[in-house]
């Protein structure tokens, strides 16, 4: 009687039965995390001219000037933060907005810094220039 070591299954039936099984079917990997635009015909009734102005002014400025317009005449009304109504909420939701903005304008800072110091190692002259145009800002 021969013997064999073959296995009693097919290998390639195997995979083919367990590979699907632990691949997705679709996979998805953006290449900018948090980022998304879709501009197309289906929701736009002209995509060119909204990419167009997306160009010039980002849906993030002009929600950021609409706010500020909007806390202006909210606080025409008399509002306060602490009001428990739209406008206290829209004027809390605004405050809340200000503060991550400064923490950012903070983390901006420390990158220019951190850009001055490679600045000052690769380009003295250049970065004595950029220096100056600081300290007169700073002012």
């Amino acid at each position: 009687m021969a013997t064999t070591n073959d296995p009693p299954w097919n290998i390639a039936d195997l995979m083919r039965y367990w590979f699907p099984q632990g691949a997705p079917s679709t996979l998805v990997q953006p290449i900018l995390p948090g980022w998304s635009l879709n501009i197309n015909s289906n929701n736009s009734a002209a995509p060119q001219t909204e990419i167009d102005v997306l160009a010039h002014h980002s849906y993030g400025r002009q929600l950021g000037r609409i706010s500020d317009a909007l806390r202006e005449l909210v606080l025409l009304q008399g509002a306060k933060p602490e009001d428990d109504n739209a406008y206290g909420k829209f004027l809390s939701m605004w405050g809340e907005i200000q503060k991550v903005k400064a923490g950012g304008v903070e983390q901006r800072v420390e990158q220019v810094m951190a850009d001055l110091g490679t600045l000052r190692q690769s380009d003295a002259e250049k970065y004595e220039r950029v220096a100056s145009k600081l300290r007169s800002a700073l002012k």
